[in-house]
């Protein structure tokens, strides 16, 4: 039987855990509101490190804004414009790659068959269908589309976030005081993930070049649409460099064997592994101090509360929460210091 000071250690934990459900339950109800929003928060920690040095260097903070603004848009609707294209195209090539994988099929089924192995339930499989395999490349590319489709709003969202942010600042070291700590870990936090945003991007346009030629070389189709769809996969972390390497791997398969989806697969991982591995840890160093475990379980649990959006700011987010709320209160510490990277993980 539980005595009194047991059950009364037991309600905070219960109370957290309940609050925890109904934040979760908020977040997902206005997901839509807040895709668009969290985007346009992100897209201007990116930005804002451009204003400042173009302000530095006494150009005026309209036209700094402005300059940006519009860089933004244009970025934005040239994106939005060449998925699009590239979508439509590849849905019409659709019958023709279906055509070739059933033939890639049949010609399995015959080689196995003069081997003596039974071939029928290894090609009876769903995810061996035609229309899996194709239908997953297209659902990842709209899905990218609609994530970037709300893209009045954002850049409205954006405006008005670039204008206010010098006087928001402003008012914040007012309100809270110069040597306030959540005004400093908010400090820590908007450059920590802003630099981290602009090297990652800048790792991941190197990486993307690189894989872009190795497709043209191989003359695999859509070459450059698979490069700018590995570009934005490299902020997804653990699995995002996955999903952008099937569909170049299967075009290749496709339309020119084993071989040529061997040299893809091969070229991937070297030049993944080299920005990654070798050129990535000189400039990000410790990252954005969170576990393997962590980040993996960040992307499923954003992206099942923001959908597409939130599998790409599912690190941002994460590190939001871990060092502006959870490192906030005493109880809430541990927590933090758990979802830290490991010592392994840092060296």
């Amino acid at each position: 039987m539980m005595t009194g000071r047991d059950q009364s250690s037991i309600v905070p934990p219960l109370v957290a855990i309940a609050a925890f459900m109904i934040i979760v339950a908020g977040l997902k109800a206005a997901a839509e509101l807040l895709s668009p929003v969290l985007l346009s928060l992100f897209i201007v920690l990116v930005t804002s490190p451009l204003v400042q040095w173009m302000r530095a260097r006494r150009v005026p903070t309209w036209l700094a804004n402005l300059i940006v603004i519009l860089g933004v848009i244009a970025t934005g609707l040239l994106l939005i414009i060449f998925l699009i294209a590239s979508v439509a195209q590849l849905t019409d090539s659709v019958p023709a790659y279906r055509s070739l994988l059933e033939d890639q099929l049949t010609q399995t089924e015959l080689w196995l068959a003069r081997h003596g192995l039974e071939s029928a339930d290894i090609l009876n499989l769903e995810i061996l269908r035609p229309s899996r395999l194709i239908q997953f490349v297209l659902s990842v590319l709209t899905g990218l589309i609609g994530t970037l489709g709300n893209v009045g709003l954002t850049l409205f969202i954006v405006i008005y976030m670039l204008v206010g942010a010098s006087s928001f600042a402003t008012k914040l070291k007012h309100s809270l005081g110069e040597r306030s700590p959540l005004l400093n870990r908010m400090t820590a936090f908007s450059r920590s993930v802003s630099l981290y945003l602009l090297i990652k991007g800048w790792l991941g346009a190197m990486a993307a070049i690189g894989q872009t030629l190795l497709l043209l070389a191989l003359g695999v189709d859509f070459a450059v649409l698979w490069g700018v769809v590995s570009f934005l996969f490299n902020f997804i972390p653990n699995i995002g460099y996955i999903i952008a390497l099937m569909p170049p791997l299967m075009l290749a398969l496709l339309e020119s064997g084993i071989g040529a989806a061997l040299v893809v697969f091969i070229g991937y991982a070297l030049i993944n592994n080299f920005f990654d591995m070798v050129i990535g840890p000189r400039y990000l160093g410790q990252g954005l101090d969170l576990s393997t475990l962590v980040t993996f379980l960040a992307v499923v649990f954003w992206t099942w509360i923001l959908g597409p959006i939130g599998a790409f700011l599912a690190l941002p987010l994460t590190v939001m929460v871990k060092t502006l709320v959870l490192e906030s209160f005493p109880d809430s510490v541990m927590v933090a210091k758990l979802m830290g990277a490991d010592e392994a993980e840092e060296a």
